[in-house]
């Protein structure tokens, strides 16, 4: 077959699917079953074979992952998206579809024009030593606050009588560990100056570039905030399962690690002793590492809220397939969601082709970017969790 014509239009013989079908077969289908014929056996067959052909899904697990060493590297958003951009280029050289290439292909595209106005907008602002001025001025203000905040707890917060000498303690460990941070701001200024003047290069590449740089400069500036969360998380975790143990052993329980469950145990009295003191201390010391633990618990859940957005926001960047969502307004066949046969009634049995216009969420599911990893959920009931038993939270 060299040509087809369809209503005097010439159509490629690669855009056309011919099917062939027996009128006398699907009369007789139709009677001798004495079934309505839109449930034909022949067509559906046919619809399903239009689908197939003329509706593409993009299969997500048939593109390759690599798999990398683990190295610190790793946890940078910079990195991280650079590998994702390497992987889109691949999906796009082994696409065997057209949606499939053409989705990839516009959706850089739009990250490259997205991130060329990003850096208009950056040199806008004054550049990069306008731009690192308002950075370090930042942070360090953000250092000031915390220190007030430090001193506002070594004192009475909101009427709070807290253990005095356990609250002097921790607040000096802390801000011992914020003035060594405002040195570390001050080393690493040529260092940041140098990651502003690349991140205006990169955001040449793309506009999910800047926002995964954005969501390592943050994780940067607080480094801080992260280390007094770490430790005052620690502090919190050990005194709860300091009081769990001791609270079993006055029931005459105590923990089976090999086992993991709680078995029944003899206890002398002198460790009934040893068990209440230990209890009745780290009961009289909670609400002063509780106090502590909730104000830097919040902090890190600002931050990781922002982050999460930034990582939300390059997902989209690298998933939305833009070429398909024009195809879906202008309601092309290509997104056609099924495919329906409706006899005409005349001397020769003719079939009229209907297409059923794919919805909006299902269109955009089958074509997402296959080379993208999947949308980041978060199980907050298991955040929750965390942060009543005092675990670490990590990257939302």
């Amino acid at each position: 077959m060299k040509s087809v014509i369809v209503g005097g239009v010439c159509v490629p013989p690669s855009r056309a699917t011919l099917i062939l079908y027996d009128e006398t077969f699907i009369q007789s289908e139709i009677l001798e079953r004495n079934e309505d014929w839109k449930c034909s056996k022949c067509l559906c067959e046919l619809g399903s074979l239009l689908r197939l052909k003329n509706n593409v899904s993009l299969d997500r697990h048939k593109v390759p992952n690599e798999l990398v060493e683990d190295s610190i590297f790793n946890h940078s958003k910079v990195v991280l998206q650079l590998r994702q951009r390497a992987l889109q280029c691949k999906a796009w050289r082994r696409s065997s579809t057209d949606l499939g290439s053409t989705n990839l292909l516009w959706m850089m595209v739009i990250d490259l024009i997205l991130g060329f106005c990003f850096v208009n907008m950056f040199h806008s602002l004054g550049g990069t030593t306008e731009v690192l001025e308002k950075f370090l001025q930042s942070v360090k203000l953000i250092a000031d606050y915390l220190q007030l905040l430090i001193e506002w707890l070594m004192g009475v917060p909101v009427g709070l009588k807290l253990n005095r000498p356990l609250s002097t303690v921790l607040g000096k460990f802390f801000l011992y560990h914020l003035y060594l941070w405002k040195t570390y701001i001050d080393i690493i200024r040529p260092i940041v100056s140098t990651v502003i003047f690349i991140s205006s290069t990169v955001g040449l590449i793309g506009l999910s570039f800047q926002m995964a740089l954005l969501s390592d400069l943050i994780t940067m500036a607080s480094l801080h905030c992260y280390c007094f969360y770490v430790y005052a998380t620690r502090l919190y975790g050990i005194t709860l399962s300091g009081l769990r143990s001791t609270f079993r052993m006055f029931g005459g329980r105590k923990w089976n690690p090999l086992r993991s469950r709680i078995d029944s145990g003899e206890f002398s009295w002198d460790q009934l002793c040893v068990g209440m003191f230990i209890f009745s201390s780290l009961l009289l010391l909670l609400p002063t590492l509780l106090v502590y633990y909730i104000v830097f618990l919040a902090l890190r859940i600002c931050v990781l809220l922002l982050q999460g957005t930034l990582k939300r926001l390059i997902w989209i960047i690298n998933s939305i397939p833009c070429y398909s969502l024009l195809l879906w307004i202008i309601g092309s066949p290509s997104l056609a969601g099924d495919v329906l046969f409706e006899v005409i009634p005349g001397r020769d049995s003719t079939l009229k082709l209907v297409w059923i216009k794919l919805p909006f969420v299902e269109s955009m599911i089958r074509s997402l970017n296959p080379s993208s990893p999947k949308y980041p959920h978060v199980n907050w009931s298991q955040r929750l969790n965390e942060m009543v038993s005092g675990d670490l939270i990590y990257p939302l």
